[in-house]
């Protein structure tokens, strides 16, 4: 396979070995966002793959396994059949990920994915990734994201607000931002995505300085935003902005899967209501699943004290999770989206723009502190208090 993958952009690269890798190289051959390199054909540097990938025939049969510090790249570990001490084995040899064989291609590949994106995030000069979520429609997860998007660009962050829902996106009308491209038109533009070109195809809010890059103007156009452009727009949102807001479709798609690929935090909206429940604790299962850390699951409460709402703790108990922030019910929040403004704007003194706001700055103070330190850099302000 072309190590270019697809439409010009860099496929990962990944090493597979093992007795048993010969399944699965067949199944990620298929991948245009993988190639595949053998053993001995890296010219003995491992540093040319960015994942090494070793299945077992089963894993009480090990033979010689490689050492993650010998190759010097995430390793992930996989055998067939019962788990046997396999995740012991894992952590004796370094392994990002450990997998238990057969598993689902999106599974397999969403581990791969990942195992690269921990490497990447490694240097630490990445800005941080937050998702939005909920599983069900209505829940007001693209209020949310806007509006954190939004309170951070206001406070200094350079800030991205990625738009996923690729058929039905809302954020360009919820900011009132009319876009002067799409995901759609940078996906099927020519040559390598890169952060210059992903910067010619944002638009900006002159209202706060915030980036936006909006969903498609129509649904069928989501089919041009493929898995390897999602990669290489997500990878050059890390790399180019302190924060990167994500707003989601309702679905396990494979926009959703890209954005938990390289997300630090996934926000999963819930409502107090029976129905929004059901959906939500179904999409904790699912991502526990995929894998995705449960510690990086932050629960949030949406309209809370609306009348009829069901009480926080039974929220709780129902999803057997805490809820990480409280978003308060609000007129102001409907009244704000009539208005095409973020309530942190419309409206900085309510209830909900100052959960809001401090809901921003709890998830983003890494960011907050490295964009002031930038400040203070450029202003000959190093080491003051």
């Amino acid at each position: 396979m072309d190590s270019n993958g697809h439409n010009g952009i860099r496929a990962l690269r990944v090493l597979v070995s093992g007795p048993a890798a010969d399944g699965i190289a067949a199944t990620l051959e298929q991948q245009p966002a993988i190639t595949l390199v053998r053993p001995g054909g890296l010219d003995g540097n491992q540093l040319s793959a960015d994942v090494a990938l070793h299945v077992l025939e089963s894993s009480s049969v090990h033979g010689e396994i490689p050492h993650a510090r010998e190759l010097r790249i995430p390793l992930i570990l996989a055998a067939y059949g019962e788990p046997n001490g396999i995740v012991e084995t894992g952590l004796a040899v370094g392994a990002t990920d450990v997998l238990v064989l057969p598993q689902p291609t999106e599974t397999l590949v969403f581990a791969i994915r990942k195992a690269a994106a921990s490497a990447a995030t490694a240097d630490g000069d990445r800005g941080k990734v937050v998702t939005v979520f909920s599983p069900k429609g209505g829940s007001g997860k693209t209020v949310l994201a806007t509006n954190l998007a939004a309170a951070n660009a206001r406070s200094g962050i350079e800030t991205l607000l990625i738009d996923l829902d690729l058929q039905f996106g809302d954020s360009a009308l919820t900011l009132a931002v009319s876009p002067r491209a799409t995901i759609a038109d940078l996906a099927a533009s020519p040559g390598e995505i890169d952060l210059d070109k992903l910067k010619a195809f944002v638009s900006t809010d002159t209202r706060t300085g915030l980036s936006l890059l909006a969903s498609p103007k129509r649904p069928e156009e989501a089919d041009l935003v493929g898995a390897a452009q999602l990669a290489a727009i997500l990878d050059a949102a890390r790399a180019g902005f302190d924060a990167v807001v994500i707003d989601t479709g309702p679905l396990f798609d494979a926009p959703m899967l890209a954005a938990l690929d390289h997300s630090q935090q996934l926000l999963l909206v819930c409502n107090p209501e029976v129905t929004s429940l059901k959906n939500v604790r179904i999409g904790l299962e699912t991502i526990d699943r995929l894998g995705f850390p449960r510690e990086k699951v932050s629960l949030v409460a949406n309209r809370i004290g609306a009348a009829g709402a069901v009480a926080p703790d039974d929220i709780e108990d129902a999803l057997d999770t805490k809820i990480a922030f409280a978003l308060p019910d609000d007129p102001a929040v409907p009244a704000a989206i009539n208005r095409a403004l973020p309530v942190v704007l419309a409206d900085e003194g309510s209830d909900f723009a100052q959960a809001a706001a401090r809901l921003a700055e709890t998830v983003f103070a890494g960011s907050r502190a490295a964009a002031d330190g930038a400040s203070r850099r450029r202003f000959g302000l190093r080491g003051r208090r």
